[in-house]
């Protein structure tokens, strides 16, 4: 969103809407239900169906990771549940020994090692036709060693490209890129806003027998057909410079470089980009317009930028409202400061707050009586055209080069939230306390 100096009168509204926003706890029999079959099976000696039957129930209950986390008495068993981790049930430290052992032994970990930080990843048959894979990471502290365990559900790794969720103006200016012959497409944001998805739904979208495409992950977490897919393995000195410079003597079409962390991998990828490639990669930064700023101070020239980037595409992810509970509600007088003043930011003044609905919830089982279920994406889109070109190659500041971008159907990540709360998707209160 476009860098600019705090609205006071905005920041109160958001705050006074976040104090009176009515929140529940996530609770659901089903936790109660996890904690007995996995207490029953560790007591049984049976740590490979306890192991189990927690991987299970996160993907039931709709968990992306599971933490086990390490106290002076107890470990406590959370997961993460539309990006809010939910505690689940609690475990002695007897009863977790048991447990790290089995994971450290699917994991391929050193089970005689509990000083030092280790990774690795398991594969989970769940049935005759499902296989999940666990990516596993422990971290020695006071109390023993906390891990988590992340669930790669290639179910949900690639989504269909309608289904991320932009709106027209947006899906326009992404559509336009990716069937671009060259240039430079970065998907920002923070860790867990969904960059994966986002990603590998282009990737696959673009997938064709006539295109040759190699990706250059940091591991590979889910495999694509048709796709080329390497891996970073520094053990054997293959960086993402190095490793992206062997892509590209691949004759790819199009490549897709996990993140860029470092001045030499961004100069090659864009040198790549400049060559005739498609390139498609990830940067940790807030907004289209820290981007900029990130990839200047990077060390890169505005010129070079100008020419290789093409499009920035900023995003977070949301909760959705539960649709088995959400009922209407009466708009309070700050959301409606709030809606009218991001529908005089987008030109859409004429939009009366007196026909738009918002909704809340009533809270069910379905949503593990939360008021949401499942997530979404918000977004924010910046295409390169020859006018903001001209802005960056020239050294103009940030701030003008996204005033520019205005002129051509900009809208910041919180518009596009606020467009998605008044359309019944989420909440007002859920894109403040995101975005």
């Amino acid at each position: 969103m476009p860098t600019k100096k705090t609205d006071t009168s905005t920041e109160e509204l958001k705050k006074k809407v976040l104090e009176n926003e009515e929140k529940h706890e996530y609770q659901s029999s089903k936790f109660k239900k996890i904690e007995d079959q996995v207490t029953w099976a560790l007591s049984r000696q049976a740590t490979d169906d306890a192991l189990r039957d927690v991987s299970i129930w996160a993907l039931v209950v709709g968990s992306s990771d599971v933490h086990y986390e390490c106290f002076e008495t107890y470990v406590v068993v959370r997961f993460r549940i539309d990006g809010v981790l939910v505690d689940i049930f609690r475990l002695t430290h007897a009863q977790y020994k048991k447990i790290v052992e089995r994971l450290k032994y699917a994991a391929s970990l050193k089970l005689n090692i509990s000083n030092i930080p280790q990774d690795g990843k398991y594969s989970l048959k769940i049935d005759e036709t499902k296989k999940i894979d666990v990516r596993v990471s422990t971290l020695p502290i006071h109390y023993g060693e906390n891990i988590v365990c992340r669930i790669l559900d290639s179910a949900k790794a690639v989504i269909d490209f309608e289904d991320l969720g932009f709106f027209w103006t947006s899906k326009r200016m992404l559509e336009r890129a990716i069937s671009q012959k060259a240039g430079m497409i970065l998907v920002t944001g923070p860790t867990g806003s969904g960059k994966t998805t986002t990603l590998y739904t282009i990737l696959n979208k673009l997938n064709s027998r006539e295109k040759k495409i190699i990706t250059l992950e940091d591991p590979i977490e889910y495999e694509l057909e048709w796709i080329v897919q390497s891996e970073i393995d520094d053990k054997n000195w293959v960086t993402f410079e190095s490793g992206l410079k062997a892509c590209l003597r691949q004759d790819p079409d199009i490549i897709m470089v996990w993140e860029i962390r470092d001045y030499n991998t961004l100069n090659t990828a864009t040198s790549a980009s400049l060559t005739w490639h498609l390139v498609l990669s990830t940067l940790h930064t807030k907004s289209a317009a820290d981007t900029l700023d990130r990839i200047i101070n990077m060390g890169l020239k505005p010129y070079i930028l100008a020419s290789a980037l093409d499009t920035i595409i900023a995003q977070r992810l949301v909760r959705k409202i539960c649709p088995d509970c959400k009922v209407e509600k009466e708009k309070s007088p700050q959301e409606i400061s709030i809606i009218e003043a991001m529908m005089s930011e987008i030109w859409m003044k004429w939009l009366s707050s007196d026909n738009l609905k918002l909704y809340k919830w009533e809270w069910c089982s379905k949503c593990n009586h939360s008021g949401f279920k499942g997530r979404m994406w918000v977004y924010e889109i910046i295409t390169l055209n020859e006018n903001i070109k001209d802005l960056i190659r020239s050294w103009w500041s940030v701030e003008e080069v996204i005033a520019e971008a205005r002129n051509w159907d900009l809208i910041t990540m919180k518009e596009d939230g606020i467009l998605k709360a008044i359309k019944w998707f989420t909440t007002i209160e859920e894109i403040l306390r995101v975005i």
